[in-house]
Order: C-alpha cells, then sequence, then structure tokens
C-alpha cells in the first residue's frame, strides 16, 4: 500500500527531520514526566525527614508515599532508556524503507504482538519476513491500527528493527521471536 508521504532519502532513518522530531518530542515528553515525578518523590522526601509536626501524621503520609511513588518512577525510566536503545541501535544505522505490516493474531511471541513485515522495493515486489515481535517502550501495548494502513521499516529481516508511521510516528520496535 502506497503511502501519501515520501520516503525519506537520508542514509539514516534519523536524518529524516521529521523522524528527529518525533523522537525528540517522545523524549521531551518522556523527560518530563519523569523528572515531574522525580521532584515529587524528592518533595516527600524532604516532608518525611525535615518537617516535624505534634502528630507526626504528616511526616508519617509522606514516608508511607515514599515507596509507591518510587514505584512510579520506573515507568518514564524504562521509556527513556527504550528510546536511546531505538535511536543508538537502529535509527542512526538504517535507512527507512516503504513496508506493509499485516499483524497475525494466529501467532503467539514473548513480548508485544506478531508481526509480518514485506518489503516493497521500487519494483513493488515484496521480500517477506519470518514472524516477529513488535512492542513500545510503554509498559501497557495497545495495537496502533493506523501501522496497517502505511508504514515505513528501519532494520533488516535477519536482526529486527523499527516500524513507524510515515513521518516517523508512532516508533515500535521490532525483534525476531
Amino acid at each position: 500500500m502506497k503511502s501519501d508521504v515520501p520516503l525519506p532519502l537520508a542514509k539514516c532513518a534519523f536524518d529524516d527531520p521529521a523522524t528527529r522530531r518525533a523522537y525528540q518530542r517522545d523524549r521531551r515528553k518522556t523527560l518530563i514526566n519523569l523528572l515531574v515525578r522525580l521532584g515529587v518523590w524528592v518533595a516527600l522526601l524532604i516532608v518525611a525527614k525535615c518537617v516535624e509536626s505534634d502528630e507526626q501524621l504528616i511526616e508519617g503520609l509522606a514516608a508511607f508515599l515514599l515507596i509507591p511513588m518510587a514505584l512510579l518512577l520506573i515507568g518514564p525510566s524504562v521509556r527513556l532508556l527504550w528510546l536511546y536503545s531505538l535511536k543508538n541501535i537502529v535509527l542512526v544505522s538504517r535507512p527507512w524503507q516503504r513496508c506493509e505490516v499485516i499483524r497475525r493474531r494466529d501467532t503467539k511471541v514473548a513480548k508485544g504482538f506478531a508481526v509480518e513485515i514485506r518489503l516493497v522495493d521500487e519494483e513493488d515486489e515484496l521480500s517477506k519476513s519470518p514472524v516477529m515481535g513488535a512492542f513500545t517502550g510503554h509498559l501497557h501495548n495497545r495495537w496502533p491500527k493506523k501501522l496497517e494502513e502505511g508504514t515505513w521499516f528501519a532494520g533488516t529481516h535477519e536482526l529486527g528493527g523499527v516500524i513507524a508511521r510515515p513521518g516517523g510516528q508512532l516508533l515500535m520496535r521490532v525483534v525476531r521471536r
């Protein structure tokens, strides 16, 4: 299926301005989320250690909330690490290629969704990949239906790579199962 957005001619996917903007926007949102949560955790720590009252209700509540708040730091931290690895492993080394993504509901994979990638070359010939697992850096994955309409792929069938909507939107890591 052809997309209206032309395929970038850059040597690597990260050189495409739209992909770079999408990556930086995701990284910025995740970093702000992490810093806000970290600020709340530090504020709770300060309240638990420095505030003194007669009934000690405030200090006790702040100390009680420190552990759940520390656990809430895990999600954005994992997402940030996922984004950095996505960039360093695939986006700076492979160019975008036009492809079709078919979700395979009949096959199970250990992580994410089972997908099959069919690369489309200049002569509209397809090269089919084995079933791979596609996942995001979020803890809860939902399959984006938009990926079945028109997709770009950076990577190889052997090692996996990244699939995205044209313009580098909806980044998903793809690995062999």
